[in-house]
């Protein structure tokens, strides 16, 4: 058998009496919350809790679970920024957050909901319905963050990507463009899906191409075989995929700034010259966005306050466990940089 962990043990290791120990184990008041935190982490590492399992709850109540897969972790300009707002808004309001990254196969479940030891999850990124369903099978307040489920009524936090596409598509019209295509890999995530709705919806509303608009878009665009490259950075495997492009359009709306940067990249490469040739609109407004030449015209979307509204609803959610569920729709702006040739002053 282990070594039996005392109150006593961990008012030692923290430096504290027995007294504030007890009062923060008890989920009592008299202790700063801080000094609680610090106790109940301890307490944690310790394996206080595997021996006192009556004082689970005061633990898990002030822990959030996330989970993702690492891909979206190592993100260092999209997910990055979510997930700083997520741990700002949990330090906030006094929680830790437990960061779980999850095999996408093998739909492993993190030790943390295993064990009783959080007191609601946050699904960051594109996750499988079953993984989901799962995950709800634990029974604790739950919310998706830039995903949403068709199986299971769940809270999510979302980008209005079908009304940014949407109206960068009418910027390009509006600026004479004629012939647009999408540039984004639609079997990646429900986002990218949405954005090329959005393009799609633009296109049709204008009735640029009249009644072939399904297959004009189909002409000018690539929406297939290309997340795996833009994640990696490919840019010959890229350079090939434009190169099978049936017309090569005016302008590209792209599912995200990554995949903007990767083709004026490649573009690059082919010769051609971004605006003259080809204009580029982005998705995200990420950092690189003012740091590449040209700048990026992009659709700004506000990630860390996605990640403080996922943190605020997953409460709101702890508290109010019944009411109806709801799709928090984050707006999105337009943001004109350099990558785009405005038709009117130019010629």
């Amino acid at each position: 058998m282990g070594v039996k962990i005392t109150m006593k043990d961990i008012a030692e290791k923290v430096n504290l009496s027995i007294n504030a120990v007890s009062l923060v184990l008890n989920n009592k008041a008299g202790v700063s919350d801080e000094t609680r935190a610090i106790v109940l982490k301890t307490a944690d590492e310790m394996g206080y809790f595997d021996n006192k399992p009556k004082y689970l709850n005061t633990y898990a109540s002030k822990n959030i679970c996330l989970v993702l897969e690492p891909r979206f972790f190592n993100d260092p300009y999209f997910y990055s920024k979510v997930i700083l707002g997520i741990e700002e808004e949990a330090r906030k309001n006094n929680y830790d957050l437990i960061m779980n990254f999850i095999d996408g196969e093998n739909l492993n479940v993190p030790n943390c909901l295993e064990s009783r030891k959080a007191a609601g999850i946050i699904a960051l990124g594109p996750l499988c319905d079953e993984y989901l369903l799962k995950l709800k099978g634990y029974g604790l307040p739950m919310i998706l963050v830039d995903n949403s489920s068709f199986l299971e009524p769940i809270d999510s936090i979302l980008t209005d990507n079908k009304l940014g596409a949407y109206k960068a598509t009418r910027y390009l019209i509006n600026n004479g463009f004629k012939k647009i295509g999408f540039f984004g890999d639609l079997s990646y995530s429900l986002s990218v899906k949405e954005r090329f709705f959005g393009f799609s919806e633009a296109i049709k509303d204008c009735a640029l191409y009249g009644e072939d608009s399904d297959e004009f878009i189909k002409k000018f665009s690539l929406t297939k075989k290309l997340e795996q490259y833009i994640i990696k950075h490919d840019v010959d495997s890229i350079l090939e995929r434009i190169k099978n492009i049936y017309e090569m359009p005016e302008a590209f709306i792209c599912s995200n700034d990554s995949a903007a940067i990767q083709l004026n990249n490649a573009l690059s490469l082919l010769g051609y010259k971004i605006p003259e040739d080809v204009s580029i609109i982005g998705f995200d407004d990420i950092m690189l966005c003012s740091m590449i030449v040209p700048k990026l015209t992009t659709v700004k979307v506000n990630k860390e306050l996605m990640g403080r509204k996922a943190v605020q609803r997953l409460l709101w959610r702890m508290r109010h466990k019944t009411d109806p569920i709801e799709n928090t729709i984050m707006s999105v702006e337009l943001v004109e940089r350099e990558s785009v040739k405005v038709k009117q002053l130019c010629e």
